[in-house]
């Protein structure tokens, strides 16, 4: 009925839950009582919302409708796509961009910037509620001029006027498309049909779930907009102020890797006009803003181009107190091609001087391996008798937010970076604005002395840099982690996702608490004890001491790690709900009743695939979850609703799977994605130095090797794939290769057995080794 009826569930803030079974062995909370609206009531009222009220006698709470809140705002401005398609726009442009350039390059540039938005706001098409008001006349036109020519369909007057004005139609209807599709960011609807109902609907209910001075005044109703925006500007102001580090000396810190001295040249070079033109178009323009250069050349940034918008939107439903809200940061466009450009500079460099157990935002590194090196780990210390270990996972409160830029600064300076990209990067972070966006509107301008904006190209990198003093103090400073043949491991690292794995003794995990202590109290990033959690090996017995040892007392016997459940012990059918429920939440409700087909079917390849085809790159799925998956796509695709049951089928899941050319309709099944998968796993393998490919090598040699009985499901499931896929792998010998002189048919594509016969008896190692041993 709710679906049929196109009906949504209106924002709501205040108790999550509204019914309670009032037993107090087994209470049950639940969302039982909806505000439910249609499309229409939306478009009258953008800003209503409902709140739970408090139950009094009932077991079920009392649901207020509140109209909303109306009071007008200037919007900041934002570039608008469809503004391209007007001359005017470009007249705008020329005129700014002919004036001579007056002092300082960069800050000229600002200033002719400023003069466009000037400019702009002056026009009549720069309001997208004049581009309506324009469409809604262009109809009223077409409809009169319908009604004119069922007398007289022959008028040449009347037949040109509707010719002219049904292209208008079509002109701003592409510009409407343009506009709601910039503001949705729905990159899938590209590789499908524009469709419009549901692009409204979505920003609709998108701006209603996330009206953070909507939900934070019906928190408090006798509050104004003001007071709201005051606290949320103090709560910014003292997160982006912290107390400085209390022990910022980096002697205590190993250096790691350096930076090679060739690299030295490459990174302070001059910067030319091809950087900046990649930075801003990708290569498909035919010029680049002359003023980027002045900065590497003058090394002056004016303030307003490190300004930044805060942008907030809630963590969950039912976000009421601020510390729900998760801060999005907006850089001005000029700063983010002066930091792309440093970023492009030194992206080739983190491979280099990273520790390989930071997968994130380094080329050629795969979240994914670490889940998959993660859950090899625990089911390999699950078998092994007498293993002493733990596992945990590490919190850390606010990281881009509360980094120190000192030790970042410091940092770079102990890598061996040169003092001008330092300086470069000092410029860019530091002496940082920001305004707070509410509504629309910028409230406050207040300064920064830490963190580093998420939106910041430099950001990851710099993060990744700081990161890499855990790395170094987990190895040098003698914690144990897992050892298993010539394969060992401490940490896994996927930006500030952490991941410990170590020897289950009071004394290691003193040293452990030590180790976060001093790196806390250097880089400001601080462990949020309450949201770690850790696991312990089936044989560990002093579960309590180690807790209290490392201040962690959420003990669990599963942790969520990148969003894929990670255990000692096997994982059931019910820890792969989480992908069920999100795959059902994508499908069900009144966003897929307004799709066309066409359009489920771009969906389902580029949303709801990419989502499952995450948890097959992270884990071996359950046949079960399969099934269930297989059946739910094929019910969402024909039928919009993966809860229908006693409807036929057009075509069976098989079909649909099939190529186009071979009658179905290009979706990839998920036999396809686990395989293709696999031959990604075995060509990592061998072609890598990673810590999963140095794991997969130690314990199972080969993947054309019989799995061992300790194999994993997801080893068993790649040896099947190398068994399939043999003829399509190629060996090429080297002098360091990891070939197994053995098991692997490197040999004209053929097995040193298979080649030489069965009666000789040949050593079980690499090509690699072998040739160092008789050299």
């Amino acid at each position: 009925m709710i679906l049929k009826n196109n009906l949504m569930d209106l924002n709501s803030v205040g108790s999550k839950f509204t019914w309670f079974n009032n037993h107090v062995d087994y209470p049950i909370h639940i969302k039982l009582d909806r505000a439910l609206v249609n499309d229409s009531w939306m478009r009258a009222y953008p800003e209503s919302y409902s709140s739970i009220q408090s139950p009094y006698c009932s077991d079920h709470c009392l649901i207020l409708l509140h109209s909303g809140f109306f009071q007008q705002v200037s919007h900041c401005f934002q570039f608008k796509n469809y503004w391209t398609n007007f001359d005017s726009y470009w007249n705008v442009i020329l005129d700014a961009f002919s004036a001579p350039i007056t002092g300082n390059p960069l800050a000229h540039l600002c200033n002719t910037l400023k003069k466009v938005k000037i400019c702009i706001k002056k026009e009549n098409w720069s309001s997208f509620n004049s581009v309506k008001r324009h469409m809604e006349s262009l109809l009223t036109s077409q409809r009169e001029l319908l009604e004119k020519l069922h007398a007289k369909p022959n008028n040449h007057m009347y037949n040109l006027s509707l010719k002219e004005i049904n292209v208008n139609i079509v002109k701003f209807n592409a510009i409407q498309t343009s506009r709601i599709s910039q503001r949705d960011k729905l990159n899938w609807l590209k590789h499908g049909e524009d469709d419009l109902n549901f692009l409204f609907g979505k920003i609709r209910y998108r701006r209603g779930s996330s009206n953070s001075v909507g939900n934070l005044l019906a928190s408090s109703p006798d509050t104004s907009r003001s007071d709201v925006a005051s606290s949320i500007i103090r709560h910014f102001q003292t997160l982006y102020n912290p107390s400085p580090p209390t022990c910022l000396n980096l002697e205590g810190f190993p250096t790691g890797i350096l930076l090679p001295n060739s690299f030295v040249d490459v990174l302070t070079s001059s910067v030319n006009d091809v950087e900046i033109k990649d930075a801003v178009f990708g290569g498909s323009s035919t010029s680049a803003p002359g003023g980027i250069k002045s900065f590497f050349t003058k090394g002056y940034l004016p303030l307003g181009i490190k300004a930044t918008a805060l942008y907030i939107v809630p963590k969950h439903k039912n976000a009421f107190a601020i510390s729900d809200y998760r801060p999005i940061t907006l850089c001005d466009v000029v700063y983010k091609i002066i930091a792309k450009v440093i970023a492009s500079r030194l992206k080739p460099m983190m491979p280099v001087i990273i520790n390989q157990t930071q997968s994130g935002f380094v080329k050629s590194r795969s979240s994914t391996d670490n889940i998959l090196l993660a859950s090899e780990i625990l089911a390999y210390a699950n078998k092994k008798k007498g293993a002493n270990l733990f596992c945990a996972k590490l919190d850390i409160r606010k990281a881009f937010d509360t980094v120190s830029r000192d030790f970042v600064l410091a940092r770079l300076i102990q890598k061996g970076f040169p003092n001008t990209l330092v300086n470069w990067i000092k410029m860019c972070i530091s002496d940082v604005h920001y305004s707070i966006v509410l509504n629309g509107a910028l409230e406050g301008y207040f300064s920064s002395s830490a963190g580093l904006r998420q939106g910041c190209p430099l950001s990851p990198y710099l993060f990744c840099v700081v990161m890499d003093a855990l790395s170094c103090l987990l190895e040098e400073r003698g914690f144990k982690g897992i050892s298993a043949d010539n394969f060992s491991l401490s940490h896994l690292l996927y930006a500030d996702d952490v991941l410990v794995f170590g020897e289950a003794s009071l004394e290691n995990c003193q040293k452990l608490a030590s180790i976060l202590s001093d790196f806390g109290n250097a880089t400001g990033l601080q462990i949020n004890l309450d949201k770690s959690a850790i696991i312990f090996s089936k044989h560990q017995n002093f579960h309590q001491d180690i807790c209290n040892t490392l201040s962690i007392h959420n003990i669990t016997t599963k942790i969520t790690y990148l969003g894929i459940p990670l255990s000692f012990q096997r994982l059931k059918i019910e820890d792969f709900f989480p992908l069920v429920d999100n795959i059902n939440k994508k499908m069900n409700g009144w966003k897929a009743n307004l799709l066309l087909f066409a359009a489920r079917l771009q969906y389902l390849k580029f949303t709801i695939q990419n989502t499952i085809g995450y948890w097959i790159r992270g884990t071996i799925l359950p046949k079960t979850i399969v099934k269930f998956l297989k059946k739910a796509s094929s019910r969402f695709l024909f039928f919009y609703d993966s809860t229908q049951t006693r409807k036929l089928h057009m075509l069976s899941w098989d079909v649909i799977c099939r190529p186009k050319q071979k009658g179905g309709l290009g979706v990839s099944s998920f036999n396809a994605m686990q395989f293709g998968f696999n031959c990604s796993v075995i060509l990592r393998m061998y072609n890598s130095i990673t810590p999963l490919s140095s794991w997969l090598l130690s314990k199972y040699r080969s993947p054309w090797r019989q799995p061992p009985s300790y194999a994993t499901k997801l080893w068993q499931s790649v040896c099947r794939t190398a068994h399939d896929a043999k003829s399509s792998f190629y060996f090429k010998i080297t002098k360091s290769a990891t070939i197994s002189f053995l098991w692997d048919h490197w040999c004209f594509n053929m097995t040193i057995d298979e080649f030489m016969g069965t009666e000789f008896i040949f050593p079980d190692c690499t090509l690699g080794k072998l040739y160092y041993e008789n050299h």
